[in-house]
């Protein structure tokens, strides 16, 4: 009798062994994996590519805030540009006589002026900016509060400008945004560049 619990006590004690005594699997953790960003481009083409999408603001977009007036629009919704090749747009001129862009520049005019000239570019997006020619010298023509746009097609025809006249400086990715915008290579482009620019609140293409 004693040696048969003798026998299944060691039986009991060799399957207690045999048991599966590993370390059980570690707690699940609802910590969360961070998330891995790619630094984005700083050479100002991210910028240049950016869209003129209706209502979307970009770090390129020129109308900033430092125009005359303060008012920045970038992010609001862009008019389109017009189907018509000439025309006035914008607000009725209430300046009577026009000066050519070069007496104007000379004589470095305060407060509204009326200018003519011949359009040398035009942002070819959303005719949201033109560049204004006159001699040599030229004038980049905003639209004040991005009220209106230009033709597109308006290239090579007579123009006069009314607005106020400063001068600016635009950052190297507005210099890229504005050189894709007319069509040209944004990478062709670089640094800061110093410009005439006319806060328009009227513009007439003449045929």
């Amino acid at each position: 009798m004693t040696m048969h619990r003798t026998v299944l006590l060691g039986s009991f004690l060799v399957a207690a062994c045999a048991r599966d005594v590993s370390t059980p699997p570690a707690a699940k953790t609802d910590t969360p994996t961070a998330a891995v960003h790619t630094a984005a481009p700083t050479d100002g083409t991210a910028v240049a590519n950016a869209s003129h999408a209706e209502g979307g603001a970009h770090a390129g977009c020129i109308y900033t805030g430092t125009e005359p007036d303060g008012a920045g629009v970038c992010g609001k919704a862009e008019p389109d540009a017009p189907s018509q090749s000439t025309g006035h747009f914008g607000a009725p001129f209430a300046v009577a006589a026009a000066v050519p862009l070069t007496s104007a520049i000379g004589s470095a005019a305060a407060g509204p002026v009326l200018v003519s000239g011949t359009v040398e570019a035009v942002c070819q997006k959303k005719g949201c900016w033109m560049v204004v020619k006159d001699g040599t010298n030229t004038a980049r023509v905003m639209m004040k509060d991005h009220a209106f746009a230009v033709p597109i097609d308006a290239r090579g025809k007579a123009v006069l400008v009314e607005g106020e006249l400063t001068k600016r400086t635009f950052n190297e990715a507005q210099v890229k945004h504005l050189e894709q915008d007319r069509g040209g290579d944004p990478n062709a482009v670089a640094g800061a560049r110093d410009e005439h620019v006319l806060m328009a609140t009227a513009v007439e293409i003449k045929s």
